[in-house]
């Protein structure tokens, strides 16, 4: 009798501990795969609006794993080395997975370079590793000043400008050889000669070069950050909504954005930024390249702004007063 109680009793509490395995399961929230989507130029205050958005995603225990979907041709060099180095130490707690959505160049590759993996559509624009900036001078001593060295004023000789220029390309050269060598999945096959020429890539090309790891869209990158986070069982959220943080407004047209960010950036500023696009009063635009780059911008809803019809040749005028 006694050796039947027990194999009943013993009955009882294996259906009880089953469902309450269930019933826990049922109840205990699932973990979060959190998508982010930065498509905008990188500047100082897209740049916080972004890092403060990965630190809060960094504490969250609820979240297991994050997606950054990147479409942009890249900004400030301080502003893209900052988000690089903040998702790097993102990268340390939880997988972090890039998908580049249209373009990730300069900068903006300079951000995807810090993923556990990079996913592309073929048809991206990928790469051109390397800073710009504007032509420097020879500093000139303002006539209604004193300063108390010879570049005091100007921070120093178009040489230390030039200089500055190699070291942070060097930076930016360095840090994606160090990350995509190491890649898991598909490790760069380029020497570093090769990298610092600074080739704007399809994103099929990308893969073949090892500057990506896969072809794929928005949903292989979230089984990618689940497999990598190890859940089965999880819910995706957007992180903008999920904290309720104000998403930055995208500009309908990168140029514009551009355009904007250059003539407001601090003298001497150096870029990370999609060469194709003209630094304002150094170089003219290009139709060809600006609707290249329009198509794949951030999506306005409205249809891509056509083509200019092919100029026809005009006399130039003469200004009043000139001489033959």
């Amino acid at each position: 009798m006694k050796a039947r109680e027990l194999l009943v009793w013993a009955g009882v509490l294996l259906v009880c501990l089953g469902a309450g395995v269930a019933l826990g399961r049922w109840a205990a929230p699932e973990p979060v795969i959190g998508l982010i989507r930065f498509n905008a130029a990188i500047e100082p205050a897209t740049a916080t609006e972004l890092i403060d958005l990965l630190e809060s995603t960094r504490q969250d225990s609820r979240v297991a794993g994050v997606v950054l979907e990147i479409s942009s041709p890249g900004g400030l060099a301080t502003s893209a080395e900052s988000i690089f180095y903040t998702m790097l130490r993102l990268r340390q707690e939880k997988p972090l997975v890039v998908f580049i959505d249209g373009i990730a160049v300069s900068g903006g590759y300079y951000m995807a370079a810090a993923g556990n993996r990079i996913f592309t559509t073929g048809s991206a624009y990928v790469g051109n590793i390397g800073a710009r900036g504007e032509r420097p001078t020879d500093p000139t001593l303002a006539p209604g000043e004193q300063s108390s060295g010879p570049y005091k004023l100007a921070g120093g000789s178009r040489f230390d400008r030039i200089h500055q220029l190699d070291l942070v390309a060097e930076a930016f050269i360095n840090n994606v050889i160090v990350q995509r060598q190491n890649a898991e999945v598909n490790p760069l096959k380029l020497d570093k000669r090769t990298v610092a020429e600074a080739r704007i890539y399809m994103g099929s090309e990308a893969v073949a070069v090892g500057l990506v790891d896969q072809e794929g869209g928005r949903a292989d990158a979230i089984l990618s950050a689940a497999e990598l986070a190890g859940v089965s069982r999880y819910r995706v959220v957007n992180l903008v909504d999920f904290y309720r943080m104000a998403a930055p407004e995208a500009p309908p047209d990168f140029t514009v954005a551009v355009r904007q960010m250059v003539e407001t950036a601090p003298p001497a500023a150096v870029f990370l930024l999609d060469t194709r696009i003209p630094l304002p009063g150094v170089e003219g635009d290009n139709a060809v390249e600006r609707h290249l780059l329009q198509l794949r911008g951030p999506s306005t809803g409205a249809s891509p702004t056509p083509l200019p019809p092919p100029a026809t040749p005009q006399a130039t005028p003469q200004p009043a007063g000139a001489g033959s």
